[in-house]
C-alpha cells in the first residue's frame, strides 16, 4: 500500500500582505489614462466571440482534465440572475478566476478585479484579459473614482463583478485568512447583493491535488439601518462568517500546511 504523503509545509509572516503567487511578474505602473469603462462596438463584439465562442468551451474542457471542480448550493445565484451582484471568493487556486465564472454562470459577464500584475505579463496577454473583463486595482487616488464608477456602471449593465478579499494567492489553503473591510465599500455603496464562493477541497486517490468543491452562500444585502462605515464592516463580517463556515467543513482536506514563522 502506498504511503500517504505529508503536507508540503509553506510558512508565513503575514497573513494579510504575503503572496505565495511565485509568476516572478515585473509589475509595471498603470497608467494615469487607462480607461476603465470601453462600450465601443468594436470591444463589445471582440468580447463576445472571446469569450463565448473561445474561452468558455476551451476552459471547461481544460476543467474536467485539471481540476475537475464541482459546485455546490447553486440555487442561491436564482435569487440574483436578473440583477448585478458581487461575488466575493477566497484565492486559492491560480485559475479561481476563471473557474467562478465559467461554473456559475458562464453566460453571464463576469468583472474580475485584478492587481496589475496580470496586465505586466505580455501586451497582447493585456489586450486578451481586457475583453474578459478583468480590469485592474488603481494605484493611485486620482484614478480611484474611475474605478469606482465602472464598478458601478457594471453592476447597473447587470453584470457580476468578483473580488478575492484576500487579495493574495495561497494555493490550496483550506482556511479562510482575515482580510479588509475595503473592498465591500463597492456593494454598499450600489446598495446591491453579494454572494460568498468558498473554495475547499475533496481529498483525491493518491497523491493527486484535490478536487475543488465551491460552496454558494448568501445573497446578503448591505443592512441599510446601519451607517455608512457600520454597513461596510457588517458585510465583510457575514461574508467572512460565511465562508469561514464552509472552510470548517471536517472533510476540507490540507494539501498544504501553512504555518507562521516566529520572528
Amino acid at each position: 500500500m502506498k504511503k500517504e504523503k505529508e503536507p508540503k509545509v509553506v510558512y508565513f509572516k503575514d497573513e494579510l500582505n504575503d503572496d505565495f503567487a511565485d509568476n516572478k511578474i515585473s509589475t509595471k505602473t498603470l497608467d494615469n489614462s487607462y480607461k476603465y469603462i470601453n462600450n465601443s462596438w468594436l470591444f463589445r463584439f471582440n468580447s463576445f466571440w472571446l469569450r463565448y465562442l473561445f474561452a468558455v468551451p476551451v476552459l471547461t474542457i481544460m476543467m474536467l482534465f485539471m481540476y475537475r471542480p464541482k459546485i455546490k448550493n447553486k440555487q442561491v445565484l436564482k435569487q440574483v440572475k436578473k440583477q448585478g451582484y458581487y461575488i466575493y471568493a477566497n484565492h486559492v487556486i491560480p485559475l479561481d478566476p476563471i473557474i467562478i465564472p465559467v461554473k456559475a454562470n458562464p453566460g453571464k459577464a463576469c468583472i474580475i478585479i485584478s492587481s496589475y500584475d496580470a496586465f505586466s505579463i505580455h501586451p497582447i496577454v493585456t489586450w486578451l484579459i481586457k475583453h474578459f473583463y478583468t480590469i485592474p486595482i488603481p494605484s493611485d487616488k486620482e484614478m480611484f473614482k474611475n474605478y469606482v464608477d465602472c464598478l458601478s456602471w457594471h453592476i447597473k449593465k447587470k453584470h457580476r463583478v468578483l473580488i478575492f478579499p484576500e487579495a493574495h494567492i495561497w494555493p490550496y489553503y483550506n482556511r479562510i485568512r482575515n482580510f479588509k473591510a475595503g473592498s465591500f465599500r463597492y456593494p454598499v455603496n450600489d446598495n446591491a447583493p453579494i454572494v460568498t464562493m468558498t473554495t475547499t477541497f475533496k481529498k483525491r486517490r493518491g497523491n493527486k491535488p484535490p478536487k475543488p468543491i465551491i460552496y454558494v452562500d448568501g445573497p446578503f444585502y448591505p443592512d441599510e439601518s446601519l451607517s455608512y462605515r457600520e454597513r461596510v464592516d457588517e458585510l465583510a463580517n457575514r461574508a467572512y462568517e460565511a465562508m469561514k463556515y464552509r472552510s470548517e467543513n471536517e472533510e476540507n482536506f490540507e494539501y498544504i500546511h501553512y504555518e507562521k514563522k516566529d520572528d
